[in-house]
């Protein structure tokens, strides 16, 4: 599919959506074959990821309208079309389309999961909670869900909420970066960098040559005045990419704050051509 995953929607939803449309219909799932009256996943311009925006969006809405997808297949074409109009930035629509998932099955957890992503990105958190609080409802484990939670209730300022919910998350999922990486920054937000520097270097665990944790981590490191820890941590990310803006700041930051205050100008200056808004990216970290 020739469009990039709009950030409306977190990893977690288009992984829950892309499984879904993969997933073979009722029929397949008892041994038959798919007669010439009932689409193919595999082969429906819906579902193979081959089309435009448009084109998705057009074969999605014929499949709605050809009266020959089953239930499961009509949910998909629905999330799918979701997932096209967030990728455009037509928000109103997506919601529109999982609307009309929820309708048609309405016992299926990961479709509210799916509106719960486009509310918090609308910041309607209270309707967004609500979706999740149907989705754990009917599926209570599902790490992916928790996640979300406490991310709305952190955009709500409901930090206590958001950390029983990461929490759940890591307990779910031990073997994921992704909930420790937003306790991490839970822990950030509260102060607690102890706690959230644990976090991060259990997502370097996991995750060995991903930069994420390296850079999470110094910065929270920078917060604690230990430049030395921060400089080491800054300088692991680069060597794993070495054009990653927010490691330039921080070592440039680093560099500044140990010696001369131009001494960091040059990774300052490369990171802010790479980046033109990383520094107001930096300072909601509480960097000053």
């Amino acid at each position: 599919m020739r469009f990039s995953a709009s950030k409306l929607f977190p990893v977690a939803v288009l992984a829950g959506l892309f499984l879904l449309t993969t997933l073979p219909s009722s029929a397949q799932s008892v041994g038959e074959t798919i007669t010439p009256e009932q689409p193919d996943p595999n082969l429906d311009p819906c579902f193979n990821g081959k089309g435009s925006v448009k084109e998705v969006l057009d074969a999605c809405a014929a499949l709605i309208a050809s009266g020959k997808a089953d239930k499961q297949q009509l949910v998909a074409a629905h999330s799918v079309r979701a997932l096209a109009f967030s990728a455009t930035g037509k928000l109103d629509e997506a919601l529109a389309e999982m609307d009309a998932a929820v309708e048609i099955n309405p016992e299926r957890a990961n479709s509210y999961f799916m509106r719960a992503a486009g509310y918090d990105a609308k910041k309607d958190y209270d309707k967004a909670l609500a979706d999740l609080d149907k989705a754990i409802s009917l599926n209570d484990k599902d790490g992916d869900y928790y996640l979300l939670r406490g991310q709305v209730n952190s955009h709500k300022g409901d930090l206590d909420k958001a950390l029983a919910d990461l929490n759940e998350k890591v307990k779910l999922n031990p073997e994921a970066t992704n909930g420790y990486t937003s306790r991490g920054d839970l822990y950030r937000q509260r102060k607690e960098y102890d706690l959230s520097i644990a976090d991060y270097t259990e997502v370097i665990k996991l995750d060995t040559q991903g930069v994420k944790g390296y850079v999470d981590r110094g910065w929270i490191y920078v917060l604690m005045d230990d430049l030395d820890k921060a400089g080491s941590d800054f300088d692991m990310a680069l060597k794993i990419q070495d054009n990653h803006a927010s490691a330039l700041v921080g070592r440039g930051v680093v560099k500044s704050r140990k010696g001369k205050p131009t001494d960091g100008s040059g990774d300052l200056a490369l990171a802010k051509r790479l980046e033109p808004g990383i520094f107001d990216e930096i300072k909601k970290l509480g960097v000053k």
